[in-house]
């Protein structure tokens, strides 16, 4: 350490950095959804594949239930979710989810580039973890988002 003070930050520095934070996310999943035509899925699974290899943990015997519980717990600082049905008719209900929080700043109305983009991540960090391809569907979007999901 240096032995520099540092300011602590103000409320004002958080509600800053959410609108740069939310600024980059916009341009990056547009610029992603352009060049892509749209068919972000494969980019949004790569990212998420990778970055389930880079989790601090280990399923033993992993199910669609315990990884997205798990990840649930570990999301929780933006994102409130729980998976219910069973068989075929899977659905994650997103009571609370911070890029929905941005798509509201950026007068977006969610379900655009940046919640597919963001639901093929969450799919490519489910099939690393459980090693079964999944595919999620957003069915409804608004103050809760609704996503279909399904292992194959």
């Amino acid at each position: 350490m240096t032995g520099e003070q540092r300011e602590e930050a103000t409320l004002q520095d958080h509600h800053a950095a959410f609108a740069e934070i939310g600024f980059l996310l916009d341009i990056f999943t547009t610029t992603i959804d352009n060049i892509m035509g749209g068919a972000t899925a494969p980019v949004g699974r790569i990212a998420g594949r990778a970055m389930a290899n880079k989790l601090p943990f280990r399923l033993e015997n992993p199910s669609i239930d315990e990884a997205v519980g798990t990840l649930a717990e570990r999301m929780q600082a933006g994102f409130g979710f729980a998976l219910s049905g069973d068989g075929a008719d899977r659905q994650l209900a997103f009571e609370r989810c911070v890029l929905r929080d941005i798509c509201r700043q950026r007068g977006q109305q969610p379900g655009g580039p940046m919640c597919r983009l963001f639901h093929a991540y969450f799919d490519g960090i489910v099939n690393e973890l459980i090693c079964r391809p999944v595919k999620s569907e957003i069915s409804e979007s608004g103050e809760q988002c609704l996503v279909k999901i399904a292992t194959k």
